[in-house]
């Protein structure tokens, strides 16, 4: 199963749907939503292709016609290539175009397959052929070609098989070619089959949707562990593992096109002051805080959020010169500075020392940037601690930002 979106979706949600049965044949409407626009372009494709074959069918039953439906041939013709023909090539080239809705679709489907049935049913009203009753059999292949085949949903198909087997019995009766004894059996015959065809249509929709709930539970689940493979359980930020893949692929991609990176390098102030003041579970709460306040704002400016280790905190900004990052980390110091935590032990609210390093990729390596953004760290924590300083070659930086504003 291909990749799908599913950011509205939970696994519980999709579990309360196989708990369900789906014996409605119809999800809560956002994995409806999901499920439509998942099968919505095989479900055209697979439309479009047994329109051309349907077609092509319906038109080789001219032998058919010629064999068991002489006196009417000509008609036949005229109906079979001069009217459905154009018809289905309509709906054909239509729908590669215009890429209908999918009750659009479904709706010329049904459609195709009445005009189908009615043609030549109506033309077997007219005819004097001593073949009539084995002649008018032919419409069940259609009936189960435009449900079964091509696969209607269930509603549709139910709609369908009423409006066929409605003027397949009406011109059959009307024709009066058949004893009453004969009639009867006809429409058991057909009456029998729509209920068969209705059983697998159901069976075959209902099969489809179960399948794609489990899928789209392993799917779910998948992205899960990928998720917690990739995050820090405490604040939600992406952990080092993460850092190093997300570096790589910044770095392999400026292999080519060279660019601005900047790093800011966050730590807590006294952090082991605060844990010792108010317990491990407040401080938990603080790191939670201080990590909501750093990543809102690193989100607005493209960047990504790293929790580095205990209390420190990593955000990497692709494309950011030194100027951009270090008015970044000033937001980000006053965001804190402002969300007023309270810090006994120091007799105050907690604040952040911050440290910036800017470079070019690849010339500078994201191992070096972090050393620098680090240098940078423990110089504004030597200066008094709640500030932002950088540390960078002053040409690599004004580089970076030359890059950063082209």
């Amino acid at each position: 199963m291909p990749r799908v979106e599913t950011q509205a979706i939970s696994v519980e949600e999709i579990e309360r749907e196989i708990a369900s049965g789906s014996r409605r044949l119809v999800f809560s409407p956002s994995i409806e939503a999901v499920f439509e626009n998942y099968s919505a372009r095989p479900r055209l494709h697979m439309m479009m292709t047994a329109g051309v074959v349907a077609m092509i069918l319906y038109d080789l039953f001219l032998i058919v016609d010629f064999v068991t439906l002489n006196d009417m041939f000509h008609v036949m013709i005229f109906l079979r290539i001069g009217i459905f023909t154009p018809i289905v090539l309509s709906m054909v080239v239509t729908s590669y175009y215009f890429k209908p809705s999918a009750f659009i679709l479904e709706s010329l489907t049904l459609a195709a397959g009445f005009v189908a049935v009615a043609l030549p049913t109506i033309a077997m009203m007219f005819s004097e052929s001593s073949y009539r009753l084995n002649y008018q059999y032919g419409s069940l292949l259609v009936m189960m070609f435009s449900t079964i085949v091509s696969r209607l949903r269930f509603r549709f198909a139910v709609a369908g098989l009423v409006s066929m087997l409605s003027i397949q019995l009406a011109t059959t009766y009307i024709s009066g070619a058949f004893d009453a004894e004969t009639y009867l059996g006809i429409v058991m015959f057909f009456a029998t089959a729509c209920v068969l065809i209705t059983l697998t249509t159901y069976y075959l929709e209902h099969g489809e949707r179960r399948s794609f709930l489990f899928a789209l539970r392993g799917q779910l689940l998948r992205e899960q562990i990928e998720a917690s493979a990739r995050t820090d359980p405490l604040t939600g930020l992406f952990n080092r593992r993460h850092l190093a893949e997300t570096g790589d692929g910044i770095w392999q991609d400026a292999v080519d096109l060279p660019r601005a990176v900047s790093v800011i390098l966050l730590d807590i102030d006294h952090f082991k002051a605060f844990n010792d003041s108010q317990g491990h579970i407040a401080g938990d709460s603080c790191l939670r805080t201080v990590s909501r306040c750093i990543s809102e704002i690193a989100e607005e400016r493209h960047g990504l959020t790293f929790r580095f280790g205990g209390e420190e905190m990593l955000v990497l900004l692709p494309g950011a010169g030194v100027a951009e990052a270090m008015v970044t980390a000033e937001f980000m110091r006053r965001g804190i500075e402002n969300a007023a935590i309270p810090h006994p032990g120091v007799g105050g609210f907690v604040t952040a020392s911050i440290g910036v390093a800017s470079g070019i990729a690849p010339e500078t390596d994201i191992a070096s940037l972090i050393a620098a953004a680090d240098h940078a760290l423990y110089a504004a924590k030597h200066a008094g601690r709640n500030r932002v300083m950088a540390e960078a070659v002053r040409a690599a930086a004004e580089e970076a930002d030359v890059l950063a504003a082209a």
